[in-house]
């Protein structure tokens, strides 16, 4: 094979070695995305129980609290976590917060299970099926 002909092949091998690799990274980032394709929760927030359930709130949200007790009763053995939009600015832009209440439900490594927005969204999510 000439010089030119072999040059071509290796860079047509490169190329496509390079958009595997690529690939693959996107994959690996992409599964460790939870529901939604959010991505995992900070630590500090997951609790290590079997589930963590994190409440977006705003200080003017007047049925936040009752989504809070209503989530507390249902599942007693997870953690329930209050987190106040306008004081973690950075967190509301990551989740795509946009109403509050915004309730996402974590696993125990964080990886996002569910997002539910509003009180509407919680009853429709604690009825019984």
């Amino acid at each position: 094979m000439d010089p030119v002909r072999l040059a071509v092949v290796a860079l047509i091998l490169v190329v496509i070695a390079g958009a595997a690799l690529a690939y693959r990274r996107s994959r690996t980032v992409d599964e460790r995305r939870g529901a939604h394709g959010l991505p995992p929760l900070p630590l500090e927030l997951v609790s290590g129980a079997s589930g963590t359930w994190v409440i977006f709130t705003t200080p003017y949200c007047v049925s936040c609290d009752a989504v809070e007790s209503d989530l507390r009763r249902a599942y007693p053995a997870e953690a329930v976590v209050k987190i106040d939009a306008t004081e973690r600015p950075e967190l509301a832009e990551r989740y795509g917060i946009r109403r509050a209440p915004t309730v996402l439900r974590s696993d125990p490594a964080g990886r996002v299970l569910a997002r539910i927005v509003g009180p509407e969204g919680v009853r429709r999510h604690l009825a019984p099926a």
